[in-house]
């Protein structure tokens, strides 16, 4: 395994390259979240279309898919982030540290990280709380009857995971040797 981490600033994607135990779980957990939200994407595509097709060669729209799309796209979205997380491929804006000295880059970066972790903690545990309430409400989708809180809790481990991978992302940046070379941390 190499231990240089290869940044495309066209978006390419790099190698995450695993340095221990704890970054290897983390990896296969970020990577098989990723793989659950590409394949309910891929679900969601196939639905589409067999609602599309159905409405053009007059046998009708899959009931509720619109509502159907929605959760889940909420859903299969959420699934990428502890990855995109580990990989550091966040959205950021690094005009003003660009030219700044790595250790000091790292250290802002870093902090950056644990805001995310943060961040993402408030998140999940303010998506459990709304899927308790909506659960104690009853309140369903208005075609197929989906319980709402279904999709709302199914949120709930990837912004977990995605405070993890922050945070161990956190730690890495303020670490003697380097971990997680993906992206700059």
């Amino acid at each position: 395994m190499s231990t240089t981490a290869t940044h495309d600033p066209m978006g390419q994607p790099h190698e995450l390259v695993e340095h221990n135990l704890t970054e290897h779980y983390l990896v296969t957990a970020a990577k098989g979240m990723a793989l659950i939200g590409g394949f309910l994407f891929i679900g969601l595509i196939c639905m589409s279309l067999v609602s599309i097709i159905g409405r053009k060669i007059g046998f009708g729209s899959v009931t509720g898919d619109i509502e159907l799309m929605q959760a889940g796209t909420a859903v299969a979205a959420a699934a990428f982030l502890p990855y995109c997380t580990l990989l550091g491929e966040h959205l950021k804006v690094d005009f003003f540290t660009e030219g700044m000295q790595s250790r000091l880059k790292r250290s802002i970066d870093g902090f950056a990280e644990l805001l995310v972790a943060i961040f993402a903690g408030v998140l999940a545990w303010r998506t459990a709380l709304a899927a308790i309430s909506i659960h104690e409400a009853g309140e369903v989708t208005p075609l197929v009857s989906l319980p709402v809180w279904i999709p709302v809790a199914a949120l709930v481990p990837s912004l977990a995971m995605m405070g993890v991978c922050a945070a161990y992302r956190f730690a890495a940046a303020f670490s003697q040797r380097k971990m997680l070379t993906g992206g700059e941390a």
